[in-house]
């Protein structure tokens, strides 16, 4: 026992801090002191939680809805998952296979904890979450970064993974659309990761949070549905960005029988069940019309195009065009070495740094995503803040 807990001070002690986190808690306090921020590296929709979902919660507050439910979440909300899940990305499921979390990260960490034993090794294409090496070092495992680059659109294929495979390597971390990259995967493409997993033997972690908002024309196809997949798949999916609920912290999570039930084990004697209230505004939101998704995504869309076409008229930044999520995956690297406002610029935390204090610009450096010479920037901010930012930005950095 004394073991277990030197080695959790050890890895609380190394954990890198969460940039998002970060960043918020910044502009924060920049915003209490009145100062402008334009806010562009933040994955905060700007679209409100539906009404259909609020107005549930007034419900189940007026219904006393406010009791422990069951660890997995209430079978209404996990029976609309399955409906979800079945008109989203065409898998059946069954209510016993779902778990319902405490938003997207928790169930990811379930995953990743129940998955993997000490020891073994995860790959994790690069750019990443923030979150995914940090929860796979906590589990005792080790991440193995896997490199990508805009020649391949920041995809990985079977060529990129196998000289990274031995007989330690337990599962690949496949999140599409990619955050920050924006990188969906065609199905020609899955179809090659899924033969190359099956033949390895590996699980997969989907994490689909962003698959709502997918901009290519034949939209989004999830791993879990190519043969032999859905065995060996933990699909991973929330409320937050697709339904503007962020703060109402529900996620969920859709896997093997078996591995449901470990993952519930692991539930259970953490946080229990997630919120009763926020339950029944995610129940409401999943089970009703789907329209206001098509307008958004459709917004959206519009949005993309605004940014893209601002960022590649600044100095020294280059991107390409995503095709899912709500971010600009912008290549800092001209900067390095140059000097800005009387400061030599060593990584992109460098740039994000004169880019807030001198610009009021809050952009997402991505050294937390694996690329010391990548910004995040994002799109779900209102036009009117997205441009006002660009244009500061472009007045800081210069017109090419």
């Amino acid at each position: 026992m004394l073991n277990q807990h030197v080695q959790l001070a050890d890895w609380v002690e190394r954990v890198l801090p969460s940039p998002t986190a970060m960043l918020e808690s910044t502009v924060a306090q920049y915003q209490r002191e009145g100062r402008t921020v334009y806010r562009l590296g933040l994955g905060q929709p700007d679209f409100p939680t539906p009404d259909r979902a609020k107005a549930a919660a007034i419900q189940a507050i007026q219904d006393n809805f406010t009791g422990y439910t069951d660890t997995s979440g209430i079978l209404p909300l996990r029976e609309a998952i399955c409906r979800a899940l079945l008109r989203d990305i065409g898998l059946s499921y069954e209510p016993g296979e779902i778990v319902v979390t405490v938003g997207g990260k928790h169930a990811l960490f379930n995953a990743i904890c129940t998955l993997c034993r000490p020891g073994d090794e995860v790959l994790i294409p690069v750019p990443y979450w923030v979150s995914f090496p940090e929860q796979v070092k906590f589990a005792g495992a080790k991440p193995v970064f896997v490199q990508t680059g805009a020649a391949s659109g920041y995809k990985v294929t079977p060529g990129t993974l196998a000289p990274l495979v031995n007989e330690s390597t337990r599962l690949l971390i496949l999140n599409q659309p990619n955050n920050p990259s924006g990188a969906v995967y065609s199905a020609e493409e899955l179809s090659k990761l899924a033969e190359f997993c099956r033949e390895r033997d590996l699980w997969v972690i989907s994490d689909e949070v962003y698959s709502a908002f997918v901009f290519k024309p034949e939209g989004y196809t999830s791993i879990a549905s190519f043969p032999g997949m859905r065995e060996r798949t933990v699909v991973i999916n929330a409320v937050s960005k697709s339904y503007g609920m962020t703060g109402w912290r529900i996620g969920y999570s859709a896997a093997p029988a078996a591995v449901t039930g470990a993952m519930l084990r692991l539930q259970s004697h953490t946080t229990s069940n997630p919120s009763s209230i926020a339950q029944q505004a995610a129940l409401a939101a999943i089970d009703g019309p789907q329209d206001d998704l098509t307008e958004i995504r459709n917004e959206y869309a519009a949005r993309r195009g605004v940014l893209v076409e601002g960022v590649r008229r600044i100095k020294g930044l280059e991107c390409s065009v995503p095709d899912g999520a709500f971010y600009v995956w912008v290549d800092a690297s001209a900067w390095r070495g140059q000097t800005l406002e009387g400061r030599i610029i060593s990584t992109a935390d460098d740039l994000a740094d004169i880019l807030l204090t001198k610009a009021g610009v809050a952009v997402m450096p991505g050294t937390g995503f694996g690329s010391p010479y990548h910004i995040r920037l994002s799109y779900a901010v209102s036009r009117d803040e997205m441009e006002s930012g660009i244009k500061a930005m472009e007045s800081l950095l210069g017109r090419k």
